[in-house]
């Protein structure tokens, strides 16, 4: 009975992590990732987030409204999946209401977003590459370039 107790414990936490790890990506079908046709030395100049114009009311809205939020009662973080660092634009395609948790939350977003942004200028990964890898799934890039890289200066 304790072994069973156990293992519906341990089964309850694997797919509970899970959940928590899909509900901080989005809706890729809602949200694929939409793109400027900013190229490597636009996004690497110095005044390129700088001049990007602000999301529009509507685009706001439309992406609210495609997950089901109340756009005039939504007051949580507004992400652009693909940032305007990384050549991201405002389309609703780009937008999606992002939940905020300890581990996999705004703050470790901005921070991979941060770290692509330094190695696309670096020449170390191609724009399309960095793109890719925040549309495909923004955790596992997570994993693979910031703590991937905090355990590989551990050692």
């Amino acid at each position: 009975m304790k072994t069973l107790i156990a293992t519906a414990a341990v089964s309850a936490c694997v797919f509970a992590s899970g959940a928590v790890l899909l509900a901080q990506r989005p809706n890729n079908f809602v949200t694929p990732g939409a793109k400027t046709k900013a190229k490597d030395a636009e996004v690497c100049a110095a005044d390129f987030s700088g001049s990007a114009k602000a999301i529009a009311g509507w685009q706001r809205d439309e992406a609210l409204k495609r997950y089901g939020r109340d756009a005039s009662s939504y007051s949580g973080e507004l992400d652009q999946l693909i940032p305007v660092s990384l050549g991201g634009s405002n389309d609703p395609d780009n937008l999606w209401p992002m939940p905020d948790n300890k581990e996999y939350g705004i703050a470790a977003k901005r921070e991979l977003e941060d770290k692509l942004h330094q190695m696309v200028c670096a020449k170390e990964i191609t724009l399309k590459d960095a793109q890719d890898s925040l549309k495909k799934d923004w955790t596992k890039a997570y994993d693979r370039y910031i703590k991937g890289a905090l355990n590989a200066g551990s050692k």
